[in-house]
């Protein structure tokens, strides 16, 4: 992401969205990376379109639908299970707030024991559900001379644990009862690389999606030469070693990082992701695209290339810039009257691109707003039953106070992408992914701004501020809504103040 922006800070920002050296605690435990294998990105391959084991889609098993699966995997921040609803958002109040030295870009985790986060200064914590807090360790040493550095991602949990990983490159098991360290991972070399997008777990397996802070380094630092190669890790939960590394680019080509969050269909046994552009030299196949590979072995079943030729640096700006910011989502939608896996994700262009989830083939395609180095769409879309609901940022870039720079709100239609409803100029600038709770369409904004829209027709329902930028995804959970912000050195044009830390708002 540009402009010294990650996805989780400028997507998302997970990016996703900024979108955000070890101090371990003393029962922590280093896990040994054996039975590691390494796959190499399919250069050689054409067209940009590419299935090395393509499935036709007759064979695909046939759809099972799985709310408890979908919530965990498919991506969607959506829920119908929640208590927010066009009835009572309105009364939506803050319930509680908890304040932290550095910014939060981590989308809050909720289980039934609590919530769980990390922030910019390699803590991590865990509240109750009433804001108090049950633990926090400092468990990363951050290198704050980066633009993004410390836990500027979002971990998961599973298997009994949380997994944070973090921009210095180093993936922690934790428990989540104590915060103890239980094993800790370097998972990339590459030193100046990382994570700043949203882990996911699955059956074992934590993946992570590998980015770097070597782009805005060759505008930081004079004749600095980027060689990152972007990639995806698949750690095992059990004690962090690695069970595959799936290499998007190899030498002497760079860039191609991930920057936002996975989506898992476990019926296919494929896990999918979005990929961002090269930075000098020659283009690869595998950048800006979205891909979608064999999760329990990384092997590439097939990826399509949405833009060609995107070589693109802070200190040398070739391309066009259009990383794809928000992540792959999966949903189901009739295609030629027939129920169909479907697999979207929104790019910087402005576009919302949604493929045959089994097959690769594209569906539909439809423009939420208008792109370029600055964006487009900066985060994940919601999946409604028959709608997607998204937002572009429209050229927005980090230094603009974003009451100046008002975003695009739409809703489309699942099937086609036809727009159902639009909204523009709905409100100040943002770098987060909203969330669907019932029939309420609720998104946040960097000046704080919180609204909520209608799902059926776009009508504003509500709107309230948050006493801090919001940089997180939005998380709906019961009746509470969940967020995280701050300000970070990138906001001090316009954002002198502001709190750091999480956020509750809660209906009656």
């Amino acid at each position: 992401m540009k402009t010294f922006t990650s996805t989780v800070l400028f997507r998302s920002l997970s990016i996703s969205m900024f979108l955000s050296a070890i101090l371990l605690t003393s029962c922590s435990t280093s896990a040994q990376q054996t039975a590691t294998t390494t796959t190499s990105a399919p250069e050689a391959v054409m067209p940009a379109t590419t299935t090395a084991a393509p499935m036709a889609a007759s064979s695909a098993p046939p759809i099972n639908r799985n709310p408890e699966v979908e919530a965990m995997l498919w991506n969607q921040h959506a829920s119908m299970n929640t208590s927010i609803n066009s009835s009572n958002v309105g009364n939506m109040q803050m319930a509680w707030k908890y304040d932290t030295p550095n910014p939060v870009s981590h989308t809050p985790l909720v289980d039934g024991t609590g919530v769980y986060f990390g922030d910019w200064g390699g803590m991590v914590y865990k509240l109750d559900r009433t804001g108090k807090l049950l633990w926090k360790k400092e468990v990363e040493q951050p290198k704050t001379m980066w633009p993004w550095h410390g836990f500027a991602g979002t971990g998961t949990l599973g298997d009994g644990k949380l997994y944070e990983a973090s921009v210095e490159g180093n993936a922690f098991g934790i428990d989540p009862a104590t915060g103890n360290v239980l094993w800790k991972t370097k998972f990339v070399d590459d030193p100046e690389a990382g994570d700043v997008g949203t882990l996911l777990y699955h059956d074992g397996l934590v993946y992570i999606g590998v980015q770097s802070v070597e782009e805005p380094m060759t505008h930081m630092k004079k004749d600095f030469k980027p060689d990152f190669r972007g990639q995806v890790v698949a750690l095992r939960a059990s004690d962090g070693s690695i069970a595959w590394r799936r290499e998007l680019v190899q030498a002497p080509q760079n860039g191609v990082p991930m920057w936002s969050s996975f989506a898992l269909d476990p019926d296919l046994n494929m896990l999918y992701f979005t990929t961002g552009n090269n930075y000098t030299g020659e283009s690869s196949k595998m950048s800006d695209a979205i891909v979608a590979v064999d999760a329990k072995t990384g092997e590439v079943k097939w990826f399509d290339q949405v833009t060609s030729h995107d070589v693109w640096t802070k200190a040398d700006q070739n391309g066009p810039d259009y990383d794809f910011a928000g992540g792959a989502q999966l949903f189901v939608a009739n295609v030629n009257g027939q129920p169909t896996r479907l697999v979207g994700a929104g790019q910087k262009s402005g576009t919302y691109l949604v493929y045959n989830a089994v097959t690769g083939e594209k569906v539909w395609n439809t423009n939420i707003g208008y792109g370029g180095v600055h964006g487009g769409m900066h985060g994940d879309a919601s999946i409604g039953k028959e709608m997607v609901f998204a937002w572009s940022n429209n050229g927005y870039a980090i230094s603009m106070p974003p009451g100046k720079h008002p975003i695009t709100v739409k809703g489309v239609n699942a099937q086609t992408g036809a727009p159902q409803w639009v909204i523009n100029h709905a409100q100040p600038a943002s770098v987060t992914s909203g969330y669907l709770s019932n029939d309420v369409y609720l998104v946040g904004s960097l000046d704080g701004t919180i609204q909520a829209y209608r799902a059926t027709d776009g009508k504003q329902l509500m709107q309230t501020k948050v006493p801090a930028p919001i940089l997180s995804q939005l998380r709906v959970e019961g009746n509470t809504l969940f967020l995280s912000g701050g300000v970070t050195a990138m906001l001090k044009d316009w954002a002198d103040k502001g709190d750091n830390g999480v956020y509750a708002y809660s209906v009656k």
